[in-house]
């Protein structure tokens, strides 16, 4: 789609730089899997991104974290003529036919939950199998002779949900690490025995926050001798935290995290979370929207043989959670424009 020239386009062209800028820009469309203060990160990212190139970002947040919500977006998307998608999936099974059909028109990549069999060129993200055996050292760290623990997560067909609680379970049992994704997943049982650690159940709440907190405060209820919540997608262990302090039991009973959500960063350093498994959101929105510019401009994208982007997890406890915190709030000043334009 054609756009006019603005003022400062003309001034610089006539200044003799930043010419590539009156060309109209790469449009791109940015879909997350909810509508989650995780995705604030990813924002600021691609705000320093539309500074840095000339590109343009449709950032999407699916106000239900529905499938079908992210489907139509998408085609929204195509009928304005937009040069490439990158979209963290919810529901991998039953999007990859979809996708196919999208990978057929534009680019594709795939960033924080990936469609590992779909046409895709690129999986932008940690390995979530990886954080996944990270938050099972932090349970053997915790519970080292053994004990009880109940994951709660929005879905299990999410490709970071299937690897993070398989790397959990595979930690646990001392399997071999994986290289890749470990194929089938250990069923959504109850009393899944780990070694000397047993994962009673595994809760889902479809991406509804309340539902997280009920399904808390009902586990609290039935498991009055629980060892330890896992709160597995970002919204989760405030969720968690909530329930349990509702309980009364903060600091009573163990809580480990996966992302960076403001609540959990201060019950790190309160002492009532012991670590969370962080993401860097603002590098999968800035890099996410970079390879595409490039596969849209016949650059050279930088995608691995084996298709994966690594932007490793990191580890966050009480040591160094303040140096953490700092480096998101730098993150966020250079987007500081975006959420308001």
């Amino acid at each position: 789609m054609k756009r006019f020239v603005t003022v400062a386009t003309m001034v610089l062209m006539l200044a003799g730089i930043g010419s590539a800028w009156a060309e109209d820009p790469v449009t791109v469309a940015f879909i997350s899997n909810g509508p989650y203060q995780f995705w604030t990160y990813a924002a600021a990212g691609i705000a320093q991104l539309e500074q840095d190139i000339n590109i343009k970002v449709e950032f999407f947040k699916p106000p239900q974290a529905m499938l079908e919500e992210q489907k139509r977006f998408i085609e929204t998307m195509l009928a304005k003529g937009i040069d490439g998608v990158a979209i963290s999936v919810i529901d991998p099974d039953n999007l990859t036919p979809f996708l196919d059909e999208v990978a057929a028109q534009v680019p594709l990549v795939c960033f924080d939950s990936d469609a590992p069999a779909s046409k895709r060129l690129a999986y932008i993200g940690m390995s979530n199998y990886a954080a996944g055996r990270m938050a099972g050292e932090a349970i053997r760290e915790l519970l080292p002779d053994g004990g009880t623990f109940i994951i709660i997560v929005g879905r299990l067909d999410a490709q970071n949900a299937i690897e993070r609680r398989q790397g959990i379970i595979d930690e646990l049992r001392g399997l071999p690490y994986q290289s890749s994704y470990p194929g089938e997943m250990t069923p959504a049982d109850p009393n899944i025995e780990c070694g000397k650690w047993t994962l009673v159940d595994t809760r889902t709440d479809g991406g509804d926050e309340s539902r997280a907190k009920s399904n808390a405060e009902d586990v609290l209820i039935k498991y009055p001798d629980l060892d330890l919540l896992l709160g597995m997608w970002s919204y989760s262990t405030p969720a968690i935290i909530s329930a349990v302090r509702d309980a009364d039991k903060l600091g009573k009973i163990h809580i480990v995290a996966f992302d960076q959500e403001t609540e959990v960063l201060q019950a790190i350093r309160d002492g009532y979370v012991y670590a969370t498994m962080a993401q860097d959101p603002y590098t999968y929105g800035y890099k996410s929207c970079e390879i595409l510019y490039k596969l849209v401009k016949g650059e050279d994208p930088g995608i691995p043989e084996n298709t994966l982007v690594d932007v490793p997890a990191v580890k966050v406890t009480q040591a160094n959670v303040d140096e953490f915190q700092k480096k998101l709030e730098s993150q966020l000043k250079a987007g500081e424009f975006f959420e308001q334009r």
